[in-house]
């Protein structure tokens, strides 16, 4: 995989939530409404150094009902934890199931306003959410209908190749940047290779399984990584109409289990990365698919 390496200003950017997804855990009368996130910059990839800044969860009069330090993004690419409080009735320390908090991220220069909210409609839930540090552009899937942002910087580096590389297919050259197209051929969406990290132009640049079988006595997949980039696995008992479903997996045969993986290089660097996946037990077979987050 070829080099992408970004240059991310900290400050005086505009914030727009790129996705937001939750996953259930037990349920209680009340509780903790938990949100781990990360910031992503221009080329899908955790931005690294934040500072002394803070993202806070608050009221729209000010009320701040939790905060967290931005630190450096851990092994699942998770670089800060909302904990927000959940009782019967909304107190200025707590809120009620329903009641939608700003999210404000905090510097030494000021706040920033991040245009979005969090609802907490579910009391004792975990949530994952990313914010992507830069303007953004949402284009919707005519498959599905389903909507996805992608930072407006790496759309017009796209769109000068697009427009001025001749080198390019004849048939690409001057079109708008399509995310759902597949401009190398290579089975590769265009958005697939944004979260990638990879080139769209280059049919020998995509994410590449390298090896799967036993490694260590456990199961392990070894693939070509983009530094800075998350990484997650999903599994399902058959390819036809397959249910996929998120596997948790580890980085060290022994080690801890995760939701995903952050690769370790450099932002933009190429290297392997292995993970490890305990089998579902009873299943006749068993299918692994790994994807860019």
């Amino acid at each position: 995989m070829k080099k992408q390496v970004a240059k991310i200003v900290l400050f005086n950017f505009t914030l727009y939530i790129l996705h937001f997804t939750l996953f259930s855990a037990p349920a209680m009368p009340y509780g903790t409404y938990l949100v781990q996130g990360a910031f992503r910059g221009d080329y899908n990839t955790v931005m690294r150094d934040f500072g002394d800044a803070k993202i806070r969860a608050q009221r729209a009069d000010g009320t701040v009902i939790a905060e967290s330090a931005i630190k450096s993004a851990n092994a699942e690419g998770v670089n800060f934890v909302l904990s927000i409080p959940v009782a019967s009735a909304s107190t200025p320390k707590s809120c009620k199931v329903g009641e939608s908090l700003d999210c404000v991220l905090t510097t030494s220069e000021g706040a920033l306003d991040v245009p979005n909210s969090l609802t907490v409609d579910t009391p004792v839930r975990v949530g994952k959410v990313t914010f992507n540090c830069t303007e953004v552009k949402s284009y919707t899937n005519p498959k599905d209908g389903t909507a996805v942002d992608i930072p407006t910087a790496y759309i017009d580096e796209v769109q000068a190749w697009l427009d001025y590389d001749e080198s390019l297919d004849e048939s690409l050259r001057g079109n708008a940047y399509d995310p759902w197209a597949d401009y190398d051929n290579d089975g590769v969406s265009n958005y697939a290779e944004f979260l990638a990290g990879t080139i769209p132009f280059d049919d020998s640049d995509r994410l590449r399984i390298k090896e799967f079988g036993m490694k260590d006595g456990k199961l392990a997949l070894t693939f070509e990584h983009v530094g800075g980039h998350v990484y997650s696995v999903s599994s399902a008992d058959t390819l036809a109409k397959p249910a996929w479903g998120r596997r948790r997996v580890r980085k060290s045969a022994d080690g801890a289990e995760m939701d995903q993986v952050m690769a370790d290089s450099n932002d933009g660097a190429e290297g392997e990365t292995v993970i490890y996946i305990t089998p579902l037990g009873g299943a006749a077979s068993e299918f692994f698919r790994l994807d860019p987050k």
